[in-house]
């Protein structure tokens, strides 16, 4: 593919249009097209490599514009942030990441048996002064089609060792109706 643009790039007109770009039809073997002759003014050899680099750096940029796209329009910048492009290096806590994980095994393990209902996500964990608090969403009842599902939030408190010491439910929303969280 750059092997082509390469070309398309030499095989183009080397005159200056009126508006002092580069002419975009093809050229003949002079270098010039149907429409423009040496009495023309035209491209020198860095400006035909600083348009080769503009236009490499503007494809780079169409490719990352298209695959924005596909992540989705309604997606912030956080959210199509690259993951290559995140900082490895930030120092974590890994006994507090450690924690989060067992307190998400214990919920995810746990949740339905103790609700009594079908567990279907964790969307919060946080610490607290007495060990953690997760909430879960459980299927109070299915429907057809599965957007007019009931949906259960439920909090449920843990200690430190991810002991659950009780759970209270929230509130109840239809899985398609998601304002009341926007």
């Amino acid at each position: 593919m750059a092997e082509a643009d390469a070309n398309d790039s030499t095989d183009r007109c080397i005159a200056l249009t009126e508006s002092g770009e580069r002419c975009s039809r093809p050229a003949s073997d002079d270098g010039f097209c149907y429409q423009h002759d040496e009495s023309d003014p035209t491209v020198s050899d860095s400006q035909t490599a600083t348009e080769e680099e503009q236009e490499a750096s503007e494809q780079e940029q169409s490719e990352g514009e298209s695959r924005s796209r596909q992540l989705g329009p309604d997606m912030t910048a956080e959210e199509r942030t690259d993951p290559e492009d995140v900082d490895a290096d930030v120092e974590t806590d890994h006994e507090e990441i450690e924690g989060v994980l067992a307190v998400r095994r214990t919920v995810e393990s746990t949740a339905g048996e103790l609700i009594g209902r079908e567990f279907d996500a964790v969307s919060e964990i946080t610490p607290t002064e007495e060990g953690w608090r997760a909430i879960v969403e459980v299927v109070e009842r299915r429907s057809v089609p599965d957007t007019q599902d009931v949906i259960g939030r439920y909090e449920i408190e843990l200690d430190e060792g991810a002991t659950v010491h009780g759970y209270r439910r929230l509130d109840r929303y239809r899985r398609g109706d998601t304002t009341q969280f926007e």
